[in-house]
Parts: structure tokens; sequence; C-alpha cells
């Protein structure tokens, strides 16, 4: 532990005071002469160890360490690519198939809602009546077509139309009751 000095420490102050000094306390000045006076040339004793061998200069040295090359690493990046592709293509075809599904029960309520309807109750001209929320539907019929790659797009319609269905059936349960 005490066998070797310590190695010297440096210390950068900056001075923010105008006058240009640097106030120290007398125990870090002591050290300082003490350090400086305790300094005299005293060569350091090598330790005795055992015979080195020498070093091997002329012998070769093997290593094994694979060589990746560009096409490689372009061969691997594209196959990635690919998987990463093939994921989001069935994860788009479950989400179609998932609207398909919402929407094809919306329409199949709709139809029972219409059917348990009085017939006899409603006026002629009710018959004649188109669907509720036939601007919703359309608009989201619309961002389908537009955004055949991307149907998330058109989430918050595909969420207004349901909410506009909801109120439309909750309507007419209230007027039956």
């Amino acid at each position: 532990m005490g066998g070797h000095q310590s190695r010297t420490r440096k210390l950068t102050v900056e001075n923010d005071d105008p006058t240009s000094v640097i106030k120290v306390s007398d125990d870090v000045v002591q050290r300082i002469k003490n350090s400086q006076e305790a300094k005299p040339a005293v060569p350091e004793p090598v330790p005795q160890s055992t015979p080195q061998q020498p070093p091997l200069v002329n012998q070769p040295l093997f290593l094994y360490e694979p060589n990746v090359t560009s096409l490689q690493l372009r061969q691997a990046n594209v196959a990635e690519l690919k998987k990463n592709d093939h994921y989001w293509e069935n994860r788009l075809k479950n989400q179609q198939a998932n609207h398909k599904a919402i929407n094809d029960i919306l329409e199949s309520e709709y139809q029972k809602a219409m059917a348990e309807m009085d017939v006899k109750d409603k006026p002629k001209t009710q018959k004649n009546e188109l669907p509720p929320c036939q601007d919703a539907k359309n608009a989201v019929l619309k961002c389908y077509k537009e955004h055949s790659n991307e149907p998330m797009n058109c989430s918050k319609l595909v969420q207004a139309f349901q909410q506009c269905v909801d109120a439309k059936r909750a309507s007419l349960i209230a007027s039956r009751g």
C-alpha cells in the first residue's frame, strides 16, 4: 500500500474575482511546501522479477475474426425489412378483417332494429327514408378507398360512424319505450 508515492494531482480553479486572488488555506500551503521539500530525486527501486519471455515478434499470431462483407450486411437488412413488411401486411389484413366484421355487425343490428320496429305506426313517408348516418358511412367508404393501404387513417371516421349509429339506435329504443 505505501510502497509507491501517490500520483500528482492537478487542480484547475476558475477565478471570477476581479482582484485575481485565489485564497488558499494554511493547511494547503503547508502540504505544498512539505511535498516540494520531500522531493529530492531518489530513484525508485526496480523490483526484481522473474525472467521475462522474449517478445513474440517473429511468431505469427492467428486469430479467427469473422469477416462480414457489405453484401452480407445488405442481405441481412433486406431480410429484416422483408420480415417487417410481412408482419405489417398481416397486421393490416387483420385490421381490415376486423373493420369488415364490425361493419357487418352494425349493418345486421341495424336491420334487426328496423325489423323490430312497428311498421304500422310509421307514416308511409318513412318507408322511403334512407338508413341513418349515410353521410358518415359514405365518408368512411371514401376514406377507405383513398387510403386503401392505410386504413388506420380512417379510424376517427369509423368511430364517428359508430357513434352516429349508436345514437340513432338509442333514440329508436327510447321512442319505442
